[in-house]
Order: structure tokens, then C-alpha cells, then sequence
């Protein structure tokens, strides 16, 4: 079996189970890698996915709707591990939670969750409501993992991505303060060692990159990488709002830009390294990787 996609992690302390692990998200830029890194591993894995199927040879698809529940009674048979990823949406609590208590009632023991950086902190929206349900999977009786990441290397590609390629500029209302962005591909490696090696259980991380950077200064190394200007520009939120359907969905964001503008977002952690045994990607090194996706 090959492991050549963790870049050299040790995989020693791993505990491959013949139950499949159920990946929520699977589709998704996390889900997809982590469902690749246990596949690669051996381990038995179950895709979950609402539109887009994996169709990787070896890995069970199965439909579900986060949402709704539908298709999540079917999906939990026989596994003993969650990861439990659902996109952004106005009623992504409620989801998670009903997810939770499908979990229990089918005897699931250990939820690997994808949770939000400062989730303990009780100090922005969608913060908050990710705590709520990190406390409620804390008295269930199943055993837990929370990865609370940053923001996301990859939100240059796949949000401002369109921005970048036809205009070279990214207009968001984040301000001038640092941000530890992490790779979701390590995101993705933690999660594997926190669903594969039980010494993780019961813990939470804090996931970032090896540095604080400006929007500014990861602009300037996307420019570098494509050999073309890339430029910032930081909007009040006026400006933002006007550029936005109104509503819940803008309200949270809006909140959580003023998260990042505080800096308390600039903090790096060792987490990646801890976890992984690796140290956890630049961004220099990502905008290299991923240049090709901006031009």
C-alpha cells in the first residue's frame, strides 16, 4: 500500500479498522484528500457526498443530504469513525447537530470535526456555533477530535479565484492585519492522523500555517508565483455590504471579517508539526503549486 500522498509523514502509530470510515464533504476540498490519504493507507472509506460523487476506484460513494438527514441513517451503518465536515449555510448548526445524534443512536465512537479557528473564544458567529456543537459532541459519550483551522490557502483559488484571474485584484473587508492561512491539504493529514491514531482522542487543534501574513503580502507572493501584478484592496464594510445579497449569510461573514481584522487570526500554531510529524506548508509554497489555477 502506498502512503506517498503525506509527503513522507509517519504513519507508524496508524490503526488501520475494517469498519469504513464515513467522510463527510467528501467532494469537497478537505474530504477529497483525506479520502484519498486513507485510501492510499488501506483503511476502508466511505465517501459522502450530496451532488458530486468521488468515483475513485475502491472508495464507496454514498448520497446524502446534510441537510435533511436524508441518506445519513444509511451511510452510518457499520462505522465506527465520523469526519464530520458540511459546507456554510444558514442552517449548518442544526445540521450538524441532527448529524450528532445520528451518530450516537448508531453507535458511532469517535467524530473527527471540523470546527472553526478561536472556537473557544466565544468571540465571533460562526465561532460560536461551532462550539455549541463541539459541546454537545463532549457530552454525547463518543469520543471526539476538533480541528479548528484558519483560513484557508485555498480560498485564493476557489473565492477570489474568478477576481484574480479577470481583474488581478482581491476585494475583501479583512483590513491590514496578519493571518496564519493553512493548507487544507494539511488540514487533511491531521485529520487522517486524528481518525487513524487514538492518541488524539479527546484533544482539539489549532491549525495554521508556519507564518502571519497581510492579504497584502500573500498577494505579493501570488505575484511573484504568476509572474503578474496581484494587488489587495481592503473594503470598508459599507462597501462590502453593498456588493452583497443582504441577510443571514452576510451578516456572519461580515462578523467573522471583523475576527480577522482584530488579529487575533495572525496567531501561528505548531499544530500541523505536532500532529503529522511535518512541518505545515507556506504559503509561498502553495502559490507556487497552485499558479497554473490563476492564470
Amino acid at each position: 500500500m502506498s502512503a506517498s500522498g503525506f509527503g513522507g509523514d509517519d504513519l507508524s502509530q496508524s490503526k488501520i479498522s475494517s469498519a469504513p470510515i464515513l467522510v463527510l464533504g467528501a467532494s469537497g476540498t478537505i474530504g477529497r484528500s483525506l479520502v484519498q490519504f486513507l485510501y492510499e493507507a488501506g483503511q476502508p472509506v466511505r465517501a459522502g457526498f450530496h451532488a458530486r460523487p468521488l468515483r475513485l476506484a475502491g472508495v464507496e460513494d454514498v448520497a446524502i443530504d446534510v441537510l435533511t438527514g436524508a441518506g445519513m441513517a444509511e451511510a452510518l451503518q457499520g462505522v465506527e469513525k465520523l469526519f464530520l465536515l458540511t459546507g456554510d449555510s444558514a442552517d449548518q448548526a442544526q445540521a450538524e447537530l441532527r448529524i450528532v445524534d445520528m451518530a450516537q443512536r448508531a453507535e458511532v465512537k469517535h467524530i473527527v470535526k471540523l470546527s472553526a479557528f478561536g472556537a473557544e473564544e466565544d468571540a465571533y458567529m460562526i465561532g460560536r456555533f461551532h462550539r455549541a456543537v463541539e459541546q454537545v459532541i463532549e457530552q454525547s459519550g463518543m469520543s471526539y477530535t476538533f480541528l479548528r483551522p484558519n483560513c484557508f490557502m485555498q480560498n485564493f483559488v476557489f473565492y477570489y479565484g474568478n477576481a484574480i484571474r479577470s481583474a488581478r485584484n482581491v476585494r475583501l473587508p479583512r483590513g491590514d492585519a496578519p493571518m496564519a492561512f493553512v493548507d487544507t491539504r494539511d488540514i487533511a493529514r491531521v485529520a487522517y492522523h486524528t481518525l487513524t491514531d487514538p492518541s488524539h482522542t479527546n484533544k482539539a487543534y489549532e491549525l495554521s500555517g508556519p507564518e502571519a501574513l497581510s492579504y497584502a503580502q500573500a498577494t505579493a507572493l501570488l505575484s511573484r508565483a504568476l509572474g503578474e501584478s496581484i494587488t489587495y484592496t481592503s473594503l470598508s464594510e459599507e462597501e462590502a455590504r453593498a456588493g452583497m445579497a443582504p441577510g443571514e449569510h452576510l451578516e456572519r461573514f461580515l462578523d467573522l471579517y471583523r475576527f480577522y481584522r482584530s488579529g487575533r487570526a495572525g496567531r501561528v500554531t505548531t499544530a500541523v508539526q505536532d500532529v503529522t510529524g511535518q512541518p505545515a506548508s507556506s504559503f509561498e509554497t502553495f502559490a507556487r503549486e497552485y499558479v497554473d489555477q490563476l492564470r
